[in-house]
């Protein structure tokens, strides 16, 4: 063969590799793009362990329904008339933690979800507001649908008033006050509630804060320094698909931290904490009370009282426990104490004495954290009756209830189940009763 042949030869087979590559790598371009667009459209197909893999991929492209404000004031509501329907299965361990921290158990406690939003974007029906409510309520994800009959339908019913529901996932006090200053005062509803989950809100006001000083939206703030490739749900696809073709072998049994066992006199409740919920509830009074964090939210509220007064309105500040506070002095197994102190945290400010709240992964001992778990409880009772607004702690009631009935939040969702919510109405209900009759 001569060289001319072999010059001839060598172009053509670059040639027929160059035809099969392109159209291969067109294609693939093509498929990749055809996922991420189809699934920001059908959102609902990405598998829940797709959307804990990683926090930008949950809250954005497994949560498109939110609309955001700029600058921050509420933050963030629903879109309006917003639905989604379904089935719901709040025993799944990936509600809790994303990582594989939680022992299968085969445990099915789904039942069929229906969560609306109004005309404006809040949890109400019907869609259409009024022009007057006896009750505003506002509040994080423990306003949304949780269990078959949420706790505001049976405080309607119980009630036979009319109330205004306003709140959304993570919501902090800084949100839930603007939310009723926009929406609620005018109104001229008898009570303004506020409800104040301890398992993220002193926390998550920090958030909050840096988010508005910014002069951000929400959503801008998290996503100004998140790359391409993180937004892209393929690379997770892959992984999610690869481990469940290919499960890793193990070489020893795995050591799950979860489920922990409570002992009650109704029988041992299993379930699973939710760590980041934790956090908090290792802090102590004074690094919590000398937060800036605490100082923003103790003006806010003092601020709505003013506001709510005018308006011939009072005030209920609304204490709700995380189950890990509510259920920790009954777990007794030593190894599921040590699991859970090993998620407990230091928590320091940014400044010495003063400042934001910030934490160190130095778990504490037991000793501590029983001192500590009830700093935040009490921070909240004190400056509840500094300011003269009315409090309803109910850690007490679904401590004592826990004891002697069971479960009263979900297996692996840190939220109340259907015992859980109707015990939470009707407490709430006894309140208002009694102060009705003053």
């Amino acid at each position: 063969m001569t060289d001319e042949t072999q010059s001839t030869n060598r172009p053509k087979r670059w040639q027929k590799a160059l035809n099969i590559l392109i159209p291969l790598f067109l294609t693939l371009i093509a498929v990749v793009f055809a996922v991420e667009v189809g699934l920001r459209l059908f959102y609902q197909l990405i598998p829940i362990e797709v959307c804990a893999a990683d926090p930008i991929i949950g809250t954005y492209m497994c949560q498109p329904y939110f609309e955001y404000d700029k600058p921050v004031r509420l933050g963030y509501k629903y879109i309006p008339n917003f639905r989604q329907e379904g089935i719901w299965n709040p025993a799944n361990p990936f509600l809790a933690n994303p990582e594989d921290s939680a022992r299968p158990t085969g445990r099915d406690d789904s039942f069929p979800y229906l969560f609306e939003t109004d005309n404006v974007g809040f949890p109400n029906t019907p869609p259409e507001w009024q022009e007057q409510y006896d009750i505003v309520i506002a509040g994080d994800s423990f306003m949304i649908r949780t269990a078959p009959e949420t706790w505001i339908e049976r405080l309607e019913a119980l009630t036979g008033g009319e109330i205004l529901a306003l709140g959304a996932p993570s919501w902090t006090t800084l949100n839930e006050v603007e939310a009723i200053r926009q929406y609620g005062l005018d109104k001229q509803p008898k009570w303004a509630i506020v409800m104040f989950f301890e398992g993220n809100d002193m926390i998550t006001m920090g958030e909050y804060l840096d988010r508005q000083a910014s002069g951000l939206d929400w959503r801008e703030y998290d996503m100004q320094d998140v790359s391409f490739w993180r937004k892209l749900l393929t690379p997770h696809l892959l992984v999610y698909g690869w481990q469940k073709l290919f499960p890793p072998e193990e070489t020893a049994p795995k050591d799950y931290r979860y489920p922990v066992t409570a002992d009650t006199e109704a029988g041992p409740i299993e379930t699973i904490f939710k760590d980041v919920h934790l956090l908090p509830l290792s802090a102590d009074y004074e690094t919590l009370a000398n937060s800036e964090e605490y100082a923003a939210m103790r003006q806010a509220l003092a601020d709505l009282r003013d506001e709510a007064a005018v308006q011939d309105g009072r005030l209920l500040f609304v204490y709700i426990p995380s189950k890990e506070h509510v259920l920790w002095s009954r777990v007794w197994d030593e190894t599921d104490v040590n699991n859970v102190l090993e998620r407990t945290v230091t928590v320091t400010l940014s400044e010495g004495d003063h400042g934001r709240l910030q934490w160190q992964p130095q778990y504490l001992s037991y000793d501590q954290f029983n001192e500590n778990q009830r700093a935040q409880e009490q921070l909240m009772t004190d400056m509840t009756a500094e300011l003269g607004i009315d409090f309803l702690n109910l850690t007490p009631v679904f401590w004592q209830k826990s004891i002697e009935e069971g479960e009263l939040y979900h297996y692996a969702d840190p939220h109340w189940n259907q015992a859980g919510n109707i015990l939470a109405a009707e407490t709430i209900y006894s309140y208002l009763q009694a102060q009705g009759d003053e």
